[in-house]
């Protein structure tokens, strides 16, 4: 295990209760990536778990991935099934992310209603969770990872700070030929946006970065920079324009009578927008 900085007694906790456990300590955040790697470098087993620390793995999970994967000798990895803390399914396949794609759920232009296939191709909307099926990312909450494919494309790349590191991974084991897999045979409980959400406005920002550089490697310095110079402005449009729509929402639902926790959400959300555009959108801007 791997404990990157943490400040709420996880990793003392882990030495007490768990002294059998490799516990490695970061005297300072390296990012998923590098943790990570620091994780895969230590280990010795022909399969590897990328794990997010807001999960709860269900019983017969662990066995079933790794028959799943024996089975499968040239699949580079799966993913299981995730569930939402309620028991509801949990959207977890992805196609591989597209410049329209991000236009339509990131800038003016999805709001204006353009690109919306895009959208729904990079989601997934149409996927069957009930049958396993070769995909090209499974989400990396949990992430079942062949060793031997990892020693033929490489690790996770720690350029990637938080976000798109196990998408770039998915990508150049699907290149390598390697497939990768969904399995509802495992079922493992995932708290979506726990780990990050802490991070607000911060994680926003890391996730535009690692974008851009995950495009870049994509379509190279060229494709990338034209598209970083058409994506900014457009976002920072649609924020702002998203502001002013909640804030329209907030006073109109307070007439109508809305509840409550709907109008929370709604704030919630509106304060990370502020927090991005007042301490990040210069920061943005330069990326």
């Amino acid at each position: 295990m791997v404990d990157n900085c943490s400040r709420d007694g996880t990793g003392d906790m882990v030495a007490n209760d768990f002294p059998e456990t490799v516990l490695i300590r970061n005297d300072r955040n390296r990012g998923f990536a590098a943790a990570s790697n620091q994780a895969i470098r230590s280990g010795r087993g022909r399969y590897l778990l990328l794990l997010n620390p807001d999960t709860l793995v269900r019983e017969g999970a662990l066995e079933e991935m790794v028959g799943f994967l024996d089975r499968r000798p040239t699949a580079g990895g799966a993913g299981p099934r995730l569930l939402n803390p309620d028991g509801s399914l949990q959207p977890s396949v992805r196609a591989f992310p597209t410049m329209a794609a991000a236009f339509q759920r990131f800038t003016i232009l999805g709001s204006l209603g353009l690109f919306r296939r895009a959208r729904s191709d990079y989601l997934q909307t149409d996927f069957d969770y009930d049958r396993p099926a070769v995909v090209d990312q499974p989400m990396g909450a949990a992430l079942f990872l062949r060793r031997e494919a990892l020693a033929e494309v490489g690790i996770l790349d720690e350029g990637f700070f938080l976000y798109f590191e196990e998408v770039d991974l998915c990508r150049r084991l699907t290149r390598s030929g390697r497939s990768l897999w969904y399995n509802p045979e495992a079922t493992i409980v995932h708290r979506g946006g726990a780990s990050t959400g802490q991070q607000g406005a911060r994680a926003l920002f890391f996730f535009f970065r690692s974008q851009f550089r995950y495009f870049e490697k994509v379509s190279g310095r060229a494709g990338a920079g034209a598209f970083k110079l058409i994506f900014k402005p457009l976002a920072v449009l649609d924020i702002y324009w998203s502001l002013i729509l909640t804030g329209l929402a907030l006073a109109g639902g307070r007439l109508a009578g809305q509840s409550p926790e709907r109008r929370e959400k709604r704030r919630i959300r509106a304060r990370l927008k502020w927090d991005f555009l007042s301490r990040y959108l210069w920061k943005f801007l330069a990326l």
